[in-house]
């Protein structure tokens, strides 16, 4: 196996790449100066257009958003299922 780690951009750099593809270069041609993976770029660029941000989070569509929300409540509701039937066992045994 390799020790490769993924590259990680600070905000900085990705609305300066942003920026230049505003400008008139391509997604191609960024990726190739900037040693970048197209689709990083592409993703920066959508991102940042959507919303203003950079982060996963930020650029959820409300679908998303929802369903996040929906797991989030299904969990809590599954620890209080299981919260409940282990207070029903000590209850039994008394």
């Amino acid at each position: 196996m390799s020790d490769t780690t993924r590259k990680q951009y600070d905000e900085n750099f990705k609305r300066h790449i942003v920026e230049l593809y505003d400008a008139g270069q391509t997604r191609a041609e960024l990726a190739k100066a900037y040693n970048l993976h197209p689709t990083s770029v592409s993703n920066w660029i959508r991102f940042y257009k959507n919303s203003g941000s950079f982060k996963a989070k930020d650029n959820l569509t409300d679908e998303q958003k929802r369903i996040r929300e929906l797991e989030k409540q299904l969990k809590d509701k599954q620890m209080e299922i299981d919260i409940l039937k282990k207070a029903m066992v000590v209850m039994l045994k008394t």
